[in-house]
């Protein structure tokens, strides 16, 4: 019986929102393995002086859980 886990991280990039994604999905890598699923929940950008900073994507990871 397999038993997946989820968590929510938070990806930005100063690009865009599909590599805000994407930059969570990569930190996400270097340390959990088998990733199944990847759900967007969410975005928002930071501004500063009336300009676009920053885009942030709020995503949640499913992985399998390893024995």
């Amino acid at each position: 019986m397999s038993v997946i886990k989820s968590i929510e991280l938070i990806g930005s990039s100063p690009n865009g929102w599909e590599d805000a994604v994407k930059s969570a999905i990569n930190e996400a890598k270097k340390t959990i393995r088998n990733i199944r699923r990847v759900t967007v929940d969410g975005f928002e950008v930071l501004i500063e002086n009336d300009e676009i900073v920053s885009y942030q994507s709020k995503v949640k990871l499913y992985f399998m859980i390893e024995r």
